[in-house]
């Protein structure tokens, strides 16, 4: 028999394969006693190779199927029996370039024949969803957070190594428990019960929990728990992703403490005595109440430090601020200045006399001697005192005036209280005549919107700008922002003028869109007094139909005390300009309301270090505190920007610590329209 008709005879008694077809795998039969030569295709297996049946018939594996599976054919043919084998063997297309596909290779009877039967089955798809399950459960293995699973009635099935590690409870030891097993007794039934209720209901969860370790030790967690669903929809398990941020609250509770205490006395700093002094200051307003504002000024301290030393003028200080406090009741604030100047708030005084008491036992607590490392020192106190609201009405403004009576205290010859009068200084008058010029200055055209660059801090691109207004008179020349900004908020005037600045800004941007950057933003500064205002969503809205500028390109920046007010009507106005695609930013973040809370209750997008932070870089506690906001930003997904970059070292150091986005003097001042332009087009 010539070999050619044994071939014809082989394939017309090859096995019909089309009944394997409807196993959505490639079928292929082999004649082993021809080198393992095809002699039938399924139509699966003629697909995944891409060629016609009839162009697959009577070729050599080699010529077929890839190299390790035509040498597995070639060994299998080279044996009487063999058992199943399968390879797996990559084979890309033009579409799919990971595409896998497994090769199962049987024995099968036909006959006097030795015939085996190829199996083709791509398992891209599964393969992928093996590696990642597999990278997912390495991931859970190895995370640095806890990860605990429970069923629906909360018994623990699942904790991964790091939960044991924090909590000291081994995996035995915690499955089949619940996550009560770390209670610590601090937290209050309601909260678990809220927590219970969100979490059955369908909703996630997150919080703080105060919890304790197996030794005992207290430690705290931030806490996600979401429930887990099967695919008709049911609730079946609950998995909770905790995070250890025992370190984090502690060093937040130091940098809070930092930020706000004066080391030297634990009083108030300025901060915060100013912060309690305009609560106090609203507080009074609502109430029809007065507030008492009194500077204290020790007399002859420098003669202190120049002749004992700063040792002495250290302890002086100390012993005087434990005075100061035995003179006041415990809702009232005693600050530190700076230096050896005190401030003290009185607040909610039914009767202003009551201030005036307050001065005379300072004086009095001021006339025993000082002992003092063993040193007897006299210091007495000069003592200015203004009254809200017939000696001012904003915080500055009463601050300025207590500080001029003090100083009438120290020209009567010290010792002495001396009160606020109009004739004091040219600031009340001054105060008035900026404000009536200020109450025209639109109409007039003196008001005129500057725009500050800002740049990302890796590549050194235009990411946008901070528009700013600024304010000329004939008769003034320019006036501080720090002046008619304050005094525009407090008049009433500041709506008019924000509304100008937010249409200017928005049309401005979009003229210079061909110019700059896609994602080019312009950052405008609002009051808490615009946003409380309802329909400010409105404004916003229509003042970018107005330019044509798309919402994202519009930065809305807001002050921290905004936050802190949680004024329902606020807070909606902000989800509402978040809905629109307005982004939001925190201005001047760490000078007074900072908390993450509202970063993760507000929709926010930005935070802005305050300029102030900059200024002692190089200094560690300082330096400690801006990496800490970076990387809080960064956790809760925020951008965040650096304002006030007047050197390079500053520059530098907000590079380092991964601050994304920076503006200042060093960078750029604020530039008009055209002058902006040309900083963001030059080569």
């Amino acid at each position: 028999m010539s070999i050619s008709h044994e071939r014809t005879r082989v394939r017309g008694e090859a096995p019909d394969l089309r009944l394997f077809d409807v196993t959505g795998k490639g079928v292929f039969a082999l004649d082993l006693d021809e080198d393992g030569r095809v002699i039938a295709v399924g139509a699966m297996g003629a697909a995944l190779l891409g060629k016609d049946r009839d162009d697959l018939l009577d070729r050599l594996p080699a010529e077929v199927f890839p190299v390790p599976v035509a040498q597995a054919v070639h060994d299998c043919a080279a044996q009487a029996t063999f058992p199943s084998r399968v390879i797996q063997t990559l084979m890309p297309t033009r579409l799919v370039s990971d595409r896998t596909v497994e090769w199962t290779l049987h024995g099968l009877a036909a006959g006097a024949e030795r015939v085996a039967l190829l199996e083709a089955d791509d398992v891209t798809v599964r393969k992928r969803n093996d590696n990642r399950l597999r990278n997912m459960a390495r991931a859970v293995e190895q995370s640095p957070i806890s990860v605990v699973i429970t069923d629906v009635k909360g018994m623990i099935e699942y904790v991964n190594p790091r939960f044991t590690q924090v909590t000291g409870y081994g995996y035995d030891e915690a499955i089949g428990m619940t996550p009560s097993i770390v209670k610590s007794g601090f937290t209050s039934p309601q909260q678990y019960r809220e927590l219970w209720e969100t979490i059955v209901s369908g909703r996630e969860w997150r919080g703080e929990l105060l919890n304790r370790r197996k030794n005992g030790d207290l430690f705290w967690e931030h806490i996600s728990i979401s429930p887990i669903r099967d695919d008709t929809g049911a609730i079946v398990r609950f998995v909770a992703v905790k995070e250890d941020v025992t370190m984090r609250k502690e060093y937040e509770k130091r940098l809070l403490y930092q930020a706000h205490y004066d080391d030297l006395t634990k009083l108030p700093n300025r901060l915060l005595s100013i912060d309690r002094l305009t609560q106090a200051l609203a507080r009074a307003d609502r109430n029809r109440e007065h507030v008492g504002v009194a500077f204290i000024d020790l007399d002859n301290f420098k003669k202190v430090n120049d002749t004992l030393g700063h040792t002495y003028g250290d302890d002086l200080l100390r012993v005087a601020a434990r005075r100061l406090v035995g003179c006041i009741r415990a809702s009232d604030t005693v600050g530190r200045l700076g230096g050896d100047e005190f401030l003290i708030v009185l607040p909610d005084l039914h009767d202003p006399a009551h201030a005036l008491s307050v001065a005379d036992k300072i004086l009095e607590a001021f006339q025993e001697p000082f002992l003092i490392l063993g040193h007897s020192i006299t210091t007495t106190a000069s003592v200015g005192l203004t009254i809200f609201p017939g000696d001012g009405r904003e915080a500055n403004i009463l601050l300025r005036n207590a500080d001029a009576a003090m100083y009438r205290a120290k020209d009567a010859g010290r010792n002495c209280c001396r009160t606020f009068h109009a004739g004091l200084n040219a600031i009340a008058m001054h105060r008035l005549r900026l404000e009536s010029l200020l109450s025209g200055a639109l109409d007039r055209g003196e008001i005129f919107v500057v725009y500050q660059p800002q740049v990302d801090t890796r590549t050194g691109r235009l990411v946008g700008a901070e528009a700013l207004a600024r304010w000329r008179n004939p008769e003034l020349g320019m006036v501080s922002p720090l002046d008619f900004v304050p005094l525009a908020e407090d008049s009433g005037l500041i709506e008019l003028i924000g509304r100008h600045v937010l249409e200017t800004a928005c049309q401005q941007l979009a003229r210079w869109r061909d110019h700059l950057p896609p994602d080019a933003r312009v950052g405008v500064n609002v009051s808490s007094r615009q946003v409380a205002v309802p329909g400010f969503a409105d404004i916003v809205e229509q003042a970018l139909n107005k330019a044509g500028l798309p919402p994202h390109c519009l930065e809305i920046e807001l002050t921290e005390s905004l936050f802190a007010l949680r004024v329902a009507t606020v807070v909606e106005t902000l989800n509402a300009l978040r809905a629109m695609g307005v982004r939001l930013a925190v201005d001047d973040f760490g000078t007074g309301y900072s908390s993450l809370s509202y970063l993760r209750e507000f929709p926010v997008n930005t935070v802005k270090i305050d300029r102030s932070f900059m200024i002692p870089v190089g200094d560690e506690a300082a330096d400690s505190l801006v990496r800490a906001i970076v990387t809080m930003g960064h956790s809760l997904g925020l951008q965040v920007v650096g304002e006030g970059i007047e050197t390079a070292q500053q520059l530098e150091f907000l590079q380092q610590v991964g601050c994304d986005a920076v503006q200042g003097y060093f960078l750029s001042k604020p530039l008009p329209a055209e002058a902006f332009l040309r900083f963001a087009t030059r080569a």
